[in-house]
Parts: structure tokens; sequence; C-alpha cells
């Protein structure tokens, strides 16, 4: 995925999915429980299992062992 797809996601997300994209840019790798957590909580998602799996569907995120991360695509654009 080049930047121009990247961004053309970003730009399609609603503000909870904004949300969502700039904490895992701010932290990069979460652990699932503390993600739903913190989002829930300190961000006032109302959802975040949901935003999350839409994230993934689109490759801004990934999914590790016991974790999220943002996507190297994403990473790899944000530094360009």
């Amino acid at each position: 995925m080049d930047c121009r797809e990247v961004l053309s996601k970003v730009n399609s997300l609603d503000s909870e999915g904004s949300k969502v994209l700039k904490y895992f840019i701010r932290y990069r790798s979460i652990g699932e429980l503390l993600a739903l957590r913190e989002l829930r909580g300190l961000y006032g998602i109302k959802d975040p299992a949901k935003v999350i799996g839409h994230l993934l569907d689109l490759g801004l995120l990934e999914r590790g062992l016991g974790c999220y991360n943002i996507s190297a695509n994403v990473v790899k654009c944000l530094k360009s």
C-alpha cells in the first residue's frame, strides 16, 4: 500500500476512527486489553473493538501477539 492509499483511507475515517488511529500513532504498540480500556475510559470511544476491527480491515493497524500495532505502511508514510 502506497502513501496515497494510506492517506485516502485515513481521510475516510469518522471522528472515532481518527481518535483511535491517533492513539496508535502515539503509542505504536498497545496490549489488547489496555487499548480497549483506555480508548473507552480516557478517549470516550463507545465500541473500541469495533473501531479497531475496522482499522484492521483497512490495513491501518495490525494484530500482534496479544497487542495491536500501527501498520508499517502508516509509519512509512508518516516519516516521508
